[in-house]
């Protein structure tokens, strides 16, 4: 391949970037966890699997896919022959094994993946690495999984998601966005409360697997489902935040109130509509982690320590620094005191992967702040 370009090597894979297509390699912890997480669907279907890279840009996360998971049959496309081209130099430059079958495509998201329908083809697996929203991509998308297979796709309009664009938010998931000090996981559960909504109309909804927040994207993966009567409704609301006191909550779609349960004050913000339910399967956090301890990757367990204790915790977090400056305290409190002082007073509690220096907790505010206070 001519022209300028850049050697890379990730993982198994050694692959070019031609300086002319986008290539983050910020990404790479994420690439990793993608591995990691087919590998243990891979155990969990107890096959080998039938993997499609919708967006595959040069092709490094699906030819990692094909060198280190368990992989029976991958598709590569890209829109872009350019990228194409990429995917196809790179292919040659690794040693795919023979029992992998390798099928590079150059056509339009749309039209790849209603052409699989057509086909009556399936995928265990789904991997939608938009540039920007993916709502746009997610009805044809969800045409493509088996039922019972996974849906994993990236969103990096984190602007919009996170609060600081609000009419983005509303056009193309529906919702209010804050920018609020959990913005970022407020942006997670609009994404998967928009994504169940979408699904809900055509009868279909998802279970959440795991949802990873990288600060520049969001990558969410879920497990596709059929029925209408099972559609988790209950799990779709709201997440209030009384500005008073800055205790938080989550309420069902269909309730509303005007003022903060705790201090009574009428200075109430909304966010949603958005998923308020589990953003993470434990079961699956722990195959990844069996994967993760067997491969030695001592950043991905650190990751997913944090994603399994924050699994039964409410929604939203509270970041200790913005704690400080409310309670006017000398010095920050250790989160992991505070955690545990919390749940000594019977509260829940736990870390967050969504941000160091947050926690997750069902207490009001005004006991945070006592319990921050007593641990100066």
């Amino acid at each position: 391949m001519s022209g300028e370009r850049i050697d890379l090597q990730e993982g198994q894979a050694r692959f070019i970037v031609p300086r002319d297509l986008f290539f983050n390699p910020r990404a790479r912890l994420s690439r990793d966890f993608g591995v990691l997480a087919l590998r243990a669907e891979a155990d969990l279907q107890g096959h080998r699997l039938h993997v499609i890279d919708l967006m595959a840009g040069v092709g490094a996360r699906g030819i990692r896919y094909a060198l280190e998971a368990p992989v029976e049959r991958i598709v590569l496309n890209d829109g872009n022959p350019a990228a194409v081209e990429a995917i196809r130099y790179n292919l040659q430059l690794n040693a795919i094994p023979s029992d992998v079958k390798v099928e590079v495509v150059c056509e339009q998201v749309h039209r790849l993946c209603y052409a699989v329908r057509l086909r009556d083809e399936r995928f265990d697996w789904v991997d939608l690495d938009a540039f920007g929203s993916p709502s746009v991509y997610w009805h044809a998308a969800s045409l493509v999984p088996r039922w019972d297979g996974v849906l994993y796709l990236t969103a990096t309009d984190m602007a919009a998601l996170c609060g600081k664009l609000r009419d983005p938010a509303v056009r193309h998931y529906g919702a209010v966005t804050r920018p609020w000090e959990c913005g970022d996981e407020v942006g997670a559960r609009v994404l998967l409360g928009a994504l169940q909504q979408s699904a809900g109309e055509r009868g279909l909804y998802y279970d959440p697997l795991f949802v990873l927040d990288e600060g520049y994207a969001m990558r969410i993966a879920v497990r596709l489902r059929y029925g209408a009567s099972t559609f988790p409704v209950q799990h779709v609301g709201w997440l209030v935040k009384c500005m008073g006191c800055f205790s938080q909550t989550t309420l069902p779609l269909h309730v509303t109130v005007g003022r903060c349960r705790v201090c009574d004050s009428e200075d109430v913000q909304w966010a949603g509509p958005l998923w308020t339910g589990s953003l993470h399967d434990p079961e699956f956090l722990h195959l990844i982690s069996v994967a993760a301890r067997k491969a030695g990757h001592q950043a991905v367990l650190r990751l997913l320590r944090l994603m399994i204790d924050e699994v039964d915790s409410p929604a939203g977090y509270y970041a200790a620094p913005e704690l400080g400056k409310r309670a006017h305290l000398r010095r920050l409190p250790p989160v992991d005191g505070l955690v545990q002082q919390l749940r000594q007073e019977g509260y829940i509690a736990s870390r967050t992967h969504f941000e160091t220096a947050g926690f997750k907790t069902n207490a009001p505010y005004p006991v945070i702040q006592r319990i921050a206070g007593q641990l100066q």
